[in-house]
């Protein structure tokens, strides 16, 4: 009777910690998820790049970005595009004829597609957490950089040889209800961009 008990004691043992362990795991399930940003830019550009490419050495552009969190993690990666519009000193015109034939005098624009990815923590600070200082290294390529007429199948178009590449990111922000609010400053070590000025906004979807 005695050696039949034990192995039952040892099995009960054994499930009761089982479940303890699963209870206890249960209260530090890690989750994730996905966050949205949108954010307006002033980008510096090297002045010679700038030069030789017929832009001025400043520009503007907005995007947005989708941002992949975990709850044991303070890092956050950043998946984004923005449209960059260059302040342009070399415009050219253009007839353009329409689909109903009638014509039209159309003048260039010269912007860029960039599409960037960026890594790194968020601290939280001050009271109940809600201000953040953010660290991140980051990555970005600038395509379909161009003067061109827009909305034009046949018309001229010039390339605009601007490269993105490797920068690092300081930020700091506040949380505001539902919304982050942050100023971010982006430094590049590589590529035809000097730094980026950013206001940034973003929220879980």
């Amino acid at each position: 009777m005695l050696k039949t008990l034990k192995p039952l004691a040892l099995g009960a043992c054994l499930l009761a910690t089982g479940q303890l362990a699963l209870a206890q795991s249960g209260n530090q399930v890690r989750q994730t998820g996905w966050s949205w940003s949108g954010h307006a830019d002033h980008i510096t550009i090297d002045k010679e790049a700038a030069a030789e490419q017929w832009i001025e050495d400043t520009a503007f552009a907005i995007g947005g970005a989708a941002e992949y969190y975990a709850s044991d993690s303070e890092n956050t990666l950043s998946l984004g595009a923005s449209f960059i519009f260059y302040r342009d000193n070399a415009e050219f015109s253009q007839y353009v004829e329409d689909y109903w034939g009638d014509e039209d005098y159309e003048e260039s624009d010269a912007n860029a597609f960039m599409l960037f990815a960026e890594y790194g923590p968020k601290y939280r600070f001050g009271q109940d957490n809600m201000s953040f200082f953010s660290v991140r290294g980051g990555v970005s390529g600038i395509l379909g950089s161009e003067r061109s007429i827009s909305s034009c199948s046949d018309c001229y178009s010039e390339d605009i040889e601007i490269d993105g590449g490797i920068y690092g990111v300081l930020g700091i922000g506040q949380t505001l209800g539902a919304v982050d609010v942050s100023l971010q400053f982006q430094q590049y070590f590589s590529g035809d961009l000097d730094n980026t000025l950013r206001l940034k906004i973003s929220g879980a979807f």
